[in-house]
């Protein structure tokens, strides 16, 4: 295929193009305007359901746990003392209040679990009774209050679990009930009013620390953490991209059309999905944004120097517009088709959000060009034309850093061995940094801990009695009172102690943080055998069993039903985890599925449910998912490149440049410790989509240039000359782009700054000394 013959049908598009500028203008805006009012329509939001397909069994399991159980979250409060302990009695009063205060006035409230809520077997002179030891509040008798403070913490369901055994921490528990809506409306409901209350001054004391936690409440804060965060460093990023076009390009148009462009783009792109009624990821969409604000970039320095260069040296505005075209029409539709199909390869990862990202993303790319092609061309074509420049006539447009460039390429080819030999060495160094990859999805890792509620949470996480993450083990029968069976209940303790030894499961005081129905049944056990410690174990009579639930029941006992069903057909064990490691979790998971298959061989479901197993499968989806990404994209761009070139030799050659940067970011990830996340998942086909670009404008000039003259070196230094400078500019300008995310709080984005700017700043120098070093010496292009 001839790019000359390529380029001439491009002119004559030009051409047209301008013959009919008001036309294409007139009609873009009314195709921006009716697409842009369906933004009202857009709906975008981060939950996690979405990383999950409906027939999936993570969720089947989970909805089926939620349906007998009812809801998994809840409102919590750690509370921490200083210089007393935690039945201090203005720290119980306190407690008693924030308690009462947030059942009060938080939707979905429920019940109450704390020091002052408490639901115990107590023995009496007529037998016993399930009661509050502070139901009645705080007495004011000393001996009282340490008869009730002993009796608590004698408890062995209660020390290290809702109270530490040094009595500095313990839990204020908001039991919430099954949403009549999705978790992101509900957490909205429930978290504004629950910080309403835990910043209240009268809660605030120097005597104790209070940090909320719970799901909805996390979300909440996570979901305002980062909308805040992507929008005000994309701000800055819009900015910084506004400032660089303005050194640069020294051009009102030439600022404006970009900016139009980005935001025309998205405007039109999310507004179409919006009146097709596709939802979107509000995290995702920063991989969007990002990519259309770089393109636009990239796209118009391109085609406003290859005008400017005919400009200079003819002084013909129209005729310089139309051969801006020419030259550079091409080229970028080409990138434009292969960064659709890198963005597009997101379909085959299987995860609903990355397919929905690939999608939009592609649109968005294609709307760029559309915007660029049609802005660019038309708005230069207003204005008078000028006398050409005799400095300019002599060089062929070229400014003296066009011919410094053009010196530099000299030099590279001069040297083209210790280029080759450079690049391989470097490209072999990153290798082994691939393999050493972790795929984690650890939220408070990509958060990190500058992020203030991060920081909260992973204090609660090293506390005595704080975790993060959790999960359940589902045991269900298809008989009735199956959960009576003493030997099912002490299979069920058995397990309990098995998790305990796991890596993963937290560990307070010595005590694993495993919790189940059978802590009721031993606690009843040991009060009616005279509060006798070693009577806190499982009857061996079922009917015992069976007595002891019945009379927990009747005498007011709210405990019973939080770990069985009401026909007793299903319980679960409720583990919480010392922290998050995605492979650890899993390796314990494969245990304690092991052991279910063993203890509960009759059951008919049992097995793990809960948010830390959906985070596992996540974990094996995104490395599925990002490889199979990765591959397509590289394969499709391939494709792409062999057909346009009509050489499979110079397909190949002009991927190895694209190859390199991604090789090197995954290396550096994987010696700097850096996990893969859904979002970094995002960032090597978002690199590769953006490096092709250049390879593609080079590869095209290169060989434009080689029908023309028929010499390897006059067409790789022509196009030095003509289009270096300004993919030098275009990488400087992403980079400080991409630079802006390194202020950030956020972990995640830190790292989507600097590995940015380290894979742009790689793709640049790959592109600059591989591509057409080994186009010199390998002359693929045909006669």
């Amino acid at each position: 295929m001839k790019v000359k013959k390529i380029n001439d049908w491009f002119e004559k598009i030009g051409r047209f193009e301008i013959k009919h500028r008001w036309f294409f203008i007139i009609g873009l805006l009314i195709l921006t305007v009716v697409c842009s009012m369906g933004l009202t329509r857009l709906k975008l939001d981060n939950g996690e359901e979405d990383w999950f397909d409906d027939w999936e069994t993570t969720k089947i399991n989970q909805d089926h746990f939620e349906s007998i159980f009812g809801s998994t979250d809840t409102l919590m409060a750690h509370i921490t003392v200083k210089d007393t302990t935690v039945f201090d009695p203005e720290v119980l009063n306190m407690i008693d209040e924030l308690g009462n205060e947030l059942l009060n006035n938080v939707p979905y409230a429920d019940s109450i679990t704390s020091l002052m809520e408490l639901s115990l077997p107590i023995g009496t002179e007529e037998g016993f009774e399930v009661t509050s030891p502070f139901e009645d509040g705080v007495p004011s008798d000393p001996k009282e209050f340490e008869q009730k403070r002993e009796f608590i913490m004698s408890r062995e369901s209660l020390v290290n679990s809702l109270v530490s055994e040094d009595m500095t921490e313990t839990w204020l528990i908001v039991n919430l009930e099954q949403y009549s809506e999705g978790l992101d409306e509900a957490m909205n409901k429930i978290a504004p009013p629950a910080m309403s209350i835990f910043n209240d001054p009268k809660y605030q004391s120097e005597k104790w620390e209070i940090r909320p936690a719970g799901l909805s409440y996390t979300e909440y804060e996570e979901e305002e953490q980062i909308t805040g965060q992507c929008i005000s460093r994309i701000g800055l990023g819009f900015v910084v991209m506004l400032l660089f076009l303005i050194i640069f390009i020294r051009s009102l148009r030439g600022v404006v059309v970009p900016s139009i462009a980005t935001v025309g783009a998205l405007c039109t792109t999310l507004g179409a999905s919006g009146w097709m009624n596709i939802k979107g990821n509000n995290t995702m969409l920063l991989v969007t944004v990002l990519l259309s604000m770089a393109l636009a970039v990239g796209y118009a320095v391109h085609y406003i120097n290859s005008f400017k260069m005919y400009f200079r040296k003819t002084g013909n505005r129209i005729e310089s517009v139309v051969m801006g075209v020419r030259d550079s029409g091409w080229a970028l539709f080409f990138t434009v088709i292969t960064t659709m199909a890198g963005m597009l390869s997101f379909l085959s990862a299987g995860i609903r959000p990355m397919r929905w990202v690939g999608g939009i993303t592609a649109a968005a790319v294609l709307t760029v060009f559309i915007f660029e092609i049609i802005l660019l061309p038309c708005l230069y074509s207003f204005g008078k034309n000028k006398e050409a420049d005799s400095r300019f006539v002599e060089t062929d447009g070229s400014t003296n850093s066009d011919l410094k460039v053009e010196a530099m390429g000299k030099a590279i080819l001069k040297k083209k061995w210790i280029t080759v030999i450079a690049g391989s060495l470097i490209i072999l160094a990153m290798l082994p940094g691939l393999f050493m990859i972790k795929v984690n999805m650890n939220y408070s890792d990509m958060m990190g801990e500058r992020t203030p509620y991060i920081k909260r949470l992973m204090e609660i996480t090293r506390s005595q009695l704080g975790s993060q993450y959790s999960y359940e083990v589902l045991v269900e029968y298809d008989q009735e009172d199956a959960l009576k069976d003493p030997q099912v209940l002490k299979n069920m303790d058995i397990l309990a102690d098995r998790i305990g030894t796991l890596s993963m499961t937290k560990v307070s005081n010595g005590k694993p943080r495993v919790s189940s129905v059978t802590k009721v049944i031993k606690e009843m056990n040991r009060t009616l055998n005279s509060d006798d410690p070693l009577a806190y174990v499982i009857p061996d009579d079922q009917d015992l069993v069976s007595q002891e639930m019945f009379l927990y029941e009747i005498s007011g006992g709210s405990d019973l039903y939080n770990y069985v069903s009401e026909d007793f057909k299903a319980g679960y064990l409720h583990i919480e985890l010392a922290g998050y490691d995605g492979e650890a979790i899993v390796q314990n998971m494969n245990a304690v599925n092991t052991w279910v298959k063993e203890l509960f061989p009759d059951a008919s479901n049992a097995g793990i449910v809960g948010e830390v197993v959906q985070y596992a499968h996540m974990n094996g989806k995104l490395v599925r998912g990002s490889i199979k990404s990765i591959g397509t994209s590289l394969l499709v761009i391939l494709l792409l490149l062999i057909l346009a070139f009509t050489s499979l030799r110079t397909g190949l050659i002009a991927m190895i440049p694209n190859v390199a940067p991604i090789v090197i970011i995954g290396g550096i990830m994987g010696y700097a410790n850096v996990n893969l996340d859904m979002i970094t998942a995002m960032l090597m086909p978002m690199i590769l989509g953006i490096a092709v670009d250049d390879t593609i404008h080079f590869t095209n000039h290169i060989k434009y240039h080689y029908e023309l003259t028929g010499d390897y070196k006059k067409a790789v230094l022509n196009s030095y000359r003509e289009i270096g400078k300004t993919m030098i500019m275009t990488t400087i300008i992403l980079c400080a782009m991409f630079g802006i995310f390194l202020t950030s709080t956020m972990t995640v984005l830190v790292n989507i700054g600097w590995l940015s700017v380290v894979g742009l700043g790689s793709a640049l120098i790959a592109d600059y000394t591989l591509t057409p070093v080994l186009l010199y010496m390998t002359k693929p292009f045909r006669n």
